[in-house]
């Protein structure tokens, strides 16, 4: 496996160090009477990534929230498994931050789950600012592989996005 890979400034701290991590926020505890920052993971908590990946992932029960790696994969099995539960997770919290050109191209050279993409050179691009975001270059690519969908509900013409906005 991998040793070196990119730092994501929001990867989630649970995670164990290796290249495929998840993503999180800090933000305040309310109910804490210093309303001090707390750590919450970006993954939904739906299950998907951690059926995909079971002995990769944390335990997936009532008390637990966050969605994170305790293990890095070991075999290809396991990296396949990694690779899936990056696909199914809908909020592409579950990232890849390493430089191996055969699991960037499994998870489809996607700047929304790998921290680099393989340009036309063949070269290794960064798709990741200092402030967590993809770089502009990195959400064109993004950008162009959403279909605009323009959907009519109750005479509203927005595109598929703008109903949550």
């Amino acid at each position: 496996m991998e040793t070196t890979y990119f730092k994501h400034p929001l990867r989630f701290p649970k995670n164990v160090d290796g290249p495929f991590y998840t993503t999180g926020h800090q933000s305040r505890e309310t109910d804490a009477p210093d309303s001090s920052m707390v750590w919450r993971g970006d993954c939904l908590w739906c299950g998907a990534p951690e059926a995909e990946a079971p002995t990769l992932f944390a335990p997936f029960d009532d008390t637990y929230k966050d969605t994170y790696f305790v293990r890095q994969p070991s075999t290809p099995e396991e990296t396949e498994q990694a690779i899936m539960s990056a696909h199914v997770c809908c909020v592409s919290a579950v990232r890849y931050g390493g430089t191996d050109c055969e699991i960037i191209s499994k998870l489809g050279n996607d700047p929304q789950v790998c921290d680099y993409i393989i340009t036309d050179s063949g070269e290794m691009q960064c798709t990741v600012g200092s402030d967590g975001n993809l770089l502009p270059f990195a959400q064109s690519i993004v950008d162009a592989r959403q279909p605009e969908i323009e959907c009519q509900w109750k005479g509203q013409h927005k595109k598929w996005w703008q109903f949550w906005i």
